[in-house]
């Protein structure tokens, strides 16, 4: 797997350097402090990482103005300098649609190309990044650091090498030490340190609606782990997930378990356990025969879907079921939870939801929030990913505008062994009966296999007797896993809402491809059929308005033909057959 070095031009006419390795979708990485692009690609550890990413995807890298092959006479050390960077080499190879991998430094300019270009970016991924520059350090560590680089010394210097290779032997020292003064002259690595400090993205992450994972070694000691667990939780829906280690770097360090969960994130295949170490995905792991129960039911429901209008299953907004008794279930509970806003009182407006995983709680919750009047202002808390300062601040700021206010409280049950979490919450719970609030609160959580176990494991902490006792009578629900039509409806949906997004049509979609993803366990909630939704759409070749089951494949992908040739016996008459979408 070879690497491919070219230059594209900014609008202001500064040369930039490019690599590309791989071939699938873009995932492009907006670069970090400093950074020279072949003496990167020089280093086994960082070469290994980037070929392992490349697996499915074509991962675009770039020297910033300013270092390594890029034109060096840089001035403007601006976060707007750093997206001309982005954009130069995004328009450059005319991507339309891509991932982005933001490291450190480059995480604030993944977030401000992701709010100036939404459509664009399929997957926002963050690695040892930050929003808040001026949280990296004290102001003396900031000061005393710029002073260092700035002298010489600190380019090459063991002190940079302790904080970001410290558990590298000697061959990888003198690489980073060659790898710091070829990347650039100490000013502007000074400058570029500088810009880090400065620069300050948190204004921006709650418009971010990108599906988001963020990542961050738990004893980084360039950019602290708490900045980490600050960037996921200032984000909708982020997925946060710590990794051991103290290496700043990427490639060093546990970097199968950085690859491995970028993987199943961007939906790719992956073995359990670890990242692939082959050239080739994971062996297949579907084997349909024609006697498998499963296999039956879901021939036979495939082969009864000629046509599917797809509004006659809304719940709320774009929230779908396909079981006509949950459906109008569900749209009581959102009728329920409406009431509450139409006729306020001094009474509790609280509501307790378990839910399966991937039954799509928290998109309900969104649905149900966009369908309210514009008046009423919609918060989630995901208590798994707040400490305890980040939920008191997310809950004051409900008390900050004065007005009827939906929240939603994610993961409910989370955190079994801390005493604060119910203490926090109480008053707030409360704030209608005790100070004429007009608000409401959707208590939300998956433990066990229904909602009896989930208030047996709230009743039994602290305080959680007390909070079951703020839910009415009445307002306590189950949404129950996705059955086979629902994550077929999912997937259809998705294909629909995916095309409009880009500007394309999408009128039908084979049933082979549908049958595929009905026996696909690794298909199995809404966020992964979406994920497989928008792949397949970038697929579409320029005028065809079907999805069609070779859509659903990158190319070369070896599940394609082996899934085709095991499904003959069961599913031969699926194929070149549609199901076509109505409104």
């Amino acid at each position: 797997m070879k690497p491919q070095i070219g230059f594209c031009v900014r609008s202001d006419g500064v040369h930039i350097a490019y690599m590309t390795v791989g071939e699938g979708p873009a995932l492009v990485l907006p670069q970090g402090w400093i950074n020279h692009l072949e003496l990167m690609w020089e280093q086994p550890a960082f070469r290994s990482l980037y070929q392992k990413l490349a697996r499915h995807h074509t991962v675009v890298l770039y020297d910033k103005h300013g270092t390594g092959l890029s034109d060096r006479d840089r001035t403007d050390f601006t976060l707007e300098s750093e997206l001309r960077d982005l954009e130069a080499v995004i328009n450059h190879l005319r991507l339309k649609h891509f991932a982005l991998l933001g490291i450190s430094q480059g995480g604030p300019t993944a977030i401000a190309y992701t709010i100036k270009y939404p459509k664009r970016v399929t997957h926002l991924i963050f690695y040892g990044a930050f929003a808040r520059g001026e949280a990296i350090g004290s102001d003396e560590t900031r000061s005393a650091m710029l002073s260092f680089i700035r002298s010489g010394a600190g380019i090459g210097s063991r002190v940079l090498m302790d904080i970001f290779v410290p558990n590298e032997g000697a061959e990888v020292r003198e690489w980073f030490v060659k790898f710091q003064r070829k990347c650039g002259t100490a000013e502007m690595a000074a400058q570029l340190l500088n810009l880090s400090y400065r620069t300050d993205v948190s204004g921006l992450l709650p418009k971010l609606r990108t599906p988001t994972l963020v990542l961050h070694r738990q004893h980084d000691m360039v950019i602290p782990f708490k900045l980490g667990r600050e960037l996921a939780a200032s984000i909708s829906n982020a997925h946060f997930v710590p990794l051991e280690g103290n290496d700043h770097l990427p490639a060093f360090g546990d970097s199968d378990s950085l690859v491995r969960v970028i993987a199943e994130f961007l939906g790719d295949p992956v073995t359990v356990g670890q990242a692939v170490e082959s050239g080739q995905p994971a062996a297949p792991e579907l084997t349909p025969t024609v006697d498998d129960p499963a296999t039956q039911e879901a021939r036979s429901f495939i082969v009864a879907m000629n046509r599917l209008a797809l509004g006659q299953y809304c719940v709320v907004g774009k929230f779908t079921r396909y079981d006509e008794t949950v459906r109008n279930a569900l749209k009581d509970v959102r009728q329920k939870i409406a009431a509450g806003f139409d006729r306020p009182s001094r009474k509790r407006e609280n509501h307790l939801f378990w839910a399966a995983p991937g039954s799509g709680k928290t998109y309900f919750a969104q649905q149900v929030a966009t369908s309210l009047p514009q008046t009423i202002h919609y918060q989630e808390c995901n208590l798994a990913k707040c400490s305890q300062e980040e939920f008191l601040s997310g809950l004051a700021q409900l008390d900050a505008g004065n007005k009827p206010y939906l929240c939603l409280i994610d993961e409910v049950d989370a955190k079994p062994k801390e005493v604060w979490p119910y203490e926090v919450l109480l008053p707030y719970l409360d704030a209608n009966v005790d100070r004429g609030a007009h608000c409401a609160f959707l208590l939300a959580g998956s433990y066990g296999a229904n909602l009896i176990e989930i208030k047996n494991r709230i009743a039994s902490r602290p305080k959680g007797a007390d909070l079951l006792s703020r839910i009415p009578d009445g307002n306590e629900y189950e949404i129950p896993p996705m059955g086979l039509g629902d994550r077929l409806l999912v997937v259809l949906s998705q294909f629909r809402q995916a095309g409009q997004e880009m500007s394309r049509e999408v009128q039908a979609v084979e049933k082979l491809g549908l049958y595929y993803i009905a026996l696909n366990s690794r298909l199995a909630n809404a966020r992964q059929l979406r994920e497989l939704a928008v792949r397949a759409i970038e697929r579409l070749p320029t005028g065809e308005d079907r999805v069609k089951y070779d859509h659903l494949f990158g190319a070369g992908d070896p599940e394609n033909k082996a899934f085709w040739m095991q499904s003959l016996p069961a599913a031969a008459d699926l194929a070149n057959r549609f199901v076509a979408l109505e409104n």
